[in-house]
């Protein structure tokens, strides 16, 4: 099976936190927002003082992670309801336009969407999921990324984050495919912004990529039906190598896939 070029989280980053305020005045924007990763990410982001732009599919969903989010003592977040396996050009560029407009800028874009589907050969894959599962997971993070890279470059702390996992192999159909691609994207993406330094050296943009491995989440539970729910940790509990890379707390660092162990 391919090995993915991966670098393993120190033990300063699988436990880093962010301090209260450390992101005041900082905008994020996270895809998926409502997913199981997501959910756990914005209410970090949140409580480090960031301005959240929360983007998904179900809108009452957005709304209770909104309230979530007011009652933790988070600035308000803006909520961007959107359906990623339908979604056009125009409408990442209104993304982009909205959250810079409204928001006052943007510092950080993670793509924590994804869709799976289930467990399949490849010769039983319906047409519909591998189109959804190549749309969400990497045409979407595409045209995302492309939409907010501008405003990402004019941070002095720009960040692009995408999740990563490696999944190669056998029965994991679209989604394994589009992870493979995916990654690819995100080493792309760095090497052509790679040039872009500021004045002291630091990339323009970070443009890095995290794998937490096996978590807690309603995807896992598709992927691992039979497993017991209590045998994955919880999200929560790996979010620090991808919050370092959000905060930049390596400036330097750009180009990275990491995993958790």
């Amino acid at each position: 099976m391919l090995s993915p070029d991966y670098t393993t989280a120190d033990d300063a980053r699988r436990r880093f936190v962010l301090a209260d305020g450390a992101l005041t005045g900082r905008v994020v924007i996270v895809t998926g927002a409502t997913g199981g990763l997501g959910t756990a990410l914005c209410l970090a982001l949140g409580s480090a003082g960031a301005t959240l732009a929360l983007v998904g599919r179900t809108e009452k969903k957005l709304d209770a992670l909104y309230d979530a989010l007011l009652a933790n003592g988070s600035p308000t977040p803006a909520v961007v309801p959107l359906a990623q396996e339908k979604a056009t050009e125009a409408e990442y560029e209104e993304l982009a336009g909205l959250v810079s407009g409204e928001l006052g800028g943007l510092d950080a874009l993670v793509h924590a969407s994804a869709a799976f589907g289930s467990p399949t050969p490849m010769d039983n894959l319906p047409q519909a999921d591998w189109h959804r599962a190549m749309t969400v997971n990497v045409t979407a993070a595409r045209l995302a990324s492309l939409a907010c890279l501008p405003a990402l470059v004019a941070s002095p702390l720009g960040s692009l984050t995408f999740l990563l996992d490696h999944k190669p192999g056998a029965f994991w159909g679209g989604y394994g495919v589009s992870k493979q691609a995916t990654h690819a994207l995100m080493h792309t993406l760095h090497d052509e912004h790679e040039g872009r330094r500021d004045e002291r050296g630091h990339p323009r943009v970070a443009i890095n990529g995290y794998d937490p491995g096996p978590i807690r989440t309603p995807l896992r539970r598709r992927a691992f039906p039979g497993e017991l729910e209590r045998e994955a940790p919880l999200p929560a509990a790996r979010l620090g190598p991808l919050l370092a890379l959000i905060a930049r707390q390596d400036r330097a660092s750009s180009g990275v896939a990491l995993q958790h162990d």
